[in-house]
């Protein structure tokens, strides 16, 4: 089907609570002027609804067209709803299929995130019929940029709330069941007892946001912050890739291995961002680590087989995901950096 490209519209992209000094992150856990939602672990995406169709874009920019990836037809219980009555609406969320694990036809994804990946990278047909065999991906809503062609972009946070809420209900009234567009769950009171909740049901941690922020478009947001689980593991430097757009003659990403506690070989388990976040600012270790050798970048020998101590946010096929240095480790040898995989699928 051949439709004109969608408004394009950068969604807005929250800062770390991490990045923060420790006691203004408790200032925050404490303050009533920040509410908490659930953080879920799928794709981002914009709602834009229509007449005729409602239409979804992620956060990805197509490499062909240069435009945010349109994955409309990837989801069309979703494009299908029957939502006219709010042409020119932008809703703000996320594609979510709420899988642990999932047969593609060709591999296994393990994780919401690679199953909701696994139907954005099929074709439509394909991300189709696999949810008609494990049941439909849903769109959690959890605010609003544009309510009926008026912006509200320069509106606080607890008025796009409202009227996001409102389109439920007079959604609601009007007998439209809406089983696959879900409302995202706040709470401003006892938002660390929620945070500890969600971790305990095995969720990825929660959004708090200021309830006065405006939808910003460049850069991150301090009225918004995430709030994630993340585990440790040890590992040591095997290599780097070499840097591309921005960091052209230097090294690129890490690479970060460990010992395989059944097989003794050295597994790949990470590419990282050179960098060392107890150093605060001065974190970035890409020029540092840099060398020339017959005029391509290098890993400089010096860092090779470094151990380093990584944070994550959890395993998936072997490979650590959303992973950076905490730390280097001078204190252990690669040869302490042992996983026991198999143990993982136990």
């Amino acid at each position: 089907m051949s439709r004109l490209s969608l408004d394009q519209i950068a969604p807005m992209l929250a800062c770390d609570l991490r990045d923060l000094p420790p006691a203004e992150q408790e200032r925050i856990w404490s303050n009533p002027d920040f509410i908490a939602e659930e953080k879920f672990n799928g794709v981002r995406g914009l709602l834009h609804i229509g007449k005729k169709e409602n239409r979804i874009s992620t956060r990805c920019l197509s490499k062909r067209t240069g435009l945010y990836s349109e994955k409309t037809d990837h989801f069309q219980h979703l494009r299908n709803l029957p939502l006219d009555f709010l042409d020119g609406t932008v809703i703000d969320g996320e594609i979510l299929m709420n899988k642990s694990r999932m047969f593609t036809g060709e591999t296994f994804a393990c994780g919401t995130l690679s199953c909701t990946m696994a139907l954005c990278n099929a074709s439509p047909e394909k991300a189709f019929v696999l949810q008609q065999e494990e049941g439909h991906a849903s769109f959690q809503a959890f605010d609003i940029l544009r309510y009926k062609g008026e912006s509200l972009e320069n509106q606080p946070f607890w008025r796009r709330r409202q009227v996001l809420e409102k389109l439920f209900s007079d959604t609601a009234a009007k007998g439209i069941e809406l089983t696959s567009l879900n409302l995202a769950t706040q709470v401003s009171d006892d938002k660390r007892d929620f945070y500890e909740a969600v971790l305990s049901s095995g969720g990825e941690g929660v959004m708090l946001k200021h309830r006065d922020a405006l939808y910003q478009h460049v850069g991150r947001s301090k009225g918004m912050l995430k709030a994630k689980r993340f585990l440790t593991v040890d590992g040591f430097i095997i290599g780097a890739t070499s840097g591309k757009n921005g960091n052209t003659g230097m090294i690129g990403s890490l690479l970060i291995g460990v010992y395989d506690l059944c097989t003794d070989r050295v597994r790949e388990i990470a590419g990282v961002p050179p960098s060392d976040l107890s150093l605060g600012k001065n974190s970035n270790l890409r020029r540092a680590m840099t060398v020339l050798k017959d005029g391509k970048p290098c890993l400089a020998p010096g860092f090779l087989n470094g151990v380093v101590e990584l944070e994550a946010f959890q395993w998936n096929n072997w490979r650590l995901v959303h992973a950076k240095i905490l730390r280097f480790r001078d204190d252990k040898a690669p040869q302490d950096c042992v996983v026991d995989f198999l143990g993982m699928e136990e």
